[in-house]
């Protein structure tokens, strides 16, 4: 707690603007984004392998989240509660699902495009999600550091099992019952929907048949009309 009181001394209220908006970096909705950008412009088969990654890491993060059952803060401590705590009444502290969601999308691109600029890039956006978590008075330090612990262990697994994907479901009839059991499931778990459609949709989907445009103009004109 007193890190937490110390960030918010420190950065004081001027800093709530800037550090509600760099956690919204580390949100579902981000990731929704620049997941279909990843697949349409850059690589298909690593935009698949980094959403099954992804998927697996926030799915096993509201598993402990749900097992582990630990208070926020802000529940302890009423005077560090600020706007972001909306967003978070009702689910637990650890371990930080930013954290570690933030850890396992971005590692697993800088590792897979092995470029200097995306690994200082990855750092820096990690420290500044991280950063902003505790700041907002939602997570504690423990719960942050095990976050970035567990999304570097999701990249681990996630492309030691790369060797399988060329067993995914490529028919299909293995498409429409992929398509089938996520329904039932979104149906057993409707609170898990999004995060579940993600992994339906990008499960059976192809790889080999899409290439991306090799021009600047046409990955900008592809890409603006993918956000549409």
């Amino acid at each position: 707690m007193s890190v937490i009181e110390f960030l918010q001394g420190f950065f004081g209220e001027r800093f709530l603007g800037f550090f509600l908006a760099i956690t919204q970096l580390g949100s579902e909705k981000a990731y929704l984004l620049l997941l279909g950008l990843y697949y349409w412009l850059v690589d298909p088969r690593q935009g698949r392998l980094v959403t099954l990654i992804l998927v697996a890491s926030v799915m096993s993060n509201i598993f402990l989240k749900q097992a582990f059952a630990l208070p926020r803060p802000y529940v302890l401590n009423p005077a560090v509660m600020t706007p972001e705590a909306l967003h978070t009444a009702g689910s637990f502290s650890f371990p930080s699902g930013h954290a570690q969601g933030i850890t396992t999308f971005w590692g697993a691109i800088a590792f897979l495009q092995q470029k200097r600029w995306l690994w200082i890039f990855e750092i820096l956006i990690i420290v500044l999600v991280s950063l902003s978590r505790l700041y907002l008075g939602v997570h504690f330090p423990v719960d942050v550091a095990a976050g970035v612990i567990l999304g570097i262990g999701w990249i681990a697994l996630g492309l030691w099992l790369n060797r399988f994907q060329d067993r995914l479901p490529k028919q299909l009839g293995q498409r429409l019952g992929v398509w089938l059991l996520g329904g039932l499931m979104v149906i057993a778990f409707p609170k898990y929907g999004d995060i579940l459609g993600i992994f339906c949709g990008f499960l059976p989907i192809p790889t080999s048949q899409w290439q991306p445009p090799p021009k600047i103009g046409s990955k900008i004109g592809l890409g603006l009309s993918s956000l549409v």
